[in-house]
């Protein structure tokens, strides 16, 4: 029975996904599909890389409809995050990871697991093969949890820096330059 249900999720990860549309991706989509938040998460790090991706997505599709759900998942998606090595599907995480830190939110943390996000973020970041897409979300996220820890947001701006005299694209360029803006001191007052 397992392997039944295995394997029609799979098969609608790979193939049924495409009838439906981002915008219908909520808890009672998935619920009526007979799937939850922590199957998502499981079929999010599955090994055939098309199925990680679309859980993946619909995941992060779910969750920033329902910011208040992220909790149920965050531990969870946290331990696992250096294991996944799709970059489509980190792309989604680093997207539920914005929102997770995002100072708007009351998405509760511990410490251990801000520094768990702290150390994957800046290895994407140092990674070569990294896509600018998962690059600019990490420098949300670094620049989210940065106004705690000094050292952050000075390793942050020194790898933006290094960032833009290597690699620069457009994306690139605007989101570190609103990220810069974000994490430079305040201004000293004259007088």
């Amino acid at each position: 029975m397992e392997k039944d249900k295995h394997a029609r999720w799979t098969h609608f990860f790979k193939e049924d996904i495409r009838r439906f549309k981002p915008a219908e991706f909520n808890l009672i989509f998935i619920q009526q599909h007979g799937l939850t938040l922590d199957a998502l998460l499981g079929y999010a790090f599955h090994t055939d890389r098309q199925v990680a991706f679309r859980a993946a997505w619909m995941l992060e599709h779910v969750l920033l409809n329902a910011p208040e759900q992220i909790p149920s998942v965050f531990g969870d998606l946290t331990t696992r995050l250096g294991e996944q090595k799709n970059w489509s599907a980190i792309r989604s995480f680093t997207k539920i990871g914005m929102a997770s830190t995002d100072r708007r939110n009351t998405i509760p943390y511990t410490q251990a697991q801000e520094a768990v996000w702290i150390e994957q973020c800046f290895q994407w970041l140092i990674d070569p093969s990294c896509p600018v897409a998962v690059v600019v979300n990490c420098l949300d996220i670094l620049s989210n949890l940065s106004s705690r820890h000094d050292w952050v947001r000075d390793e942050l701006a020194a790898q933006i820096h290094f960032l833009l005299n290597t690699t620069p694209t457009p994306a690139l360029t605007s989101r570190a330059q609103r990220v810069l803006k974000r994490i430079r001191p305040p201004a000293q007052g004259a007088g």
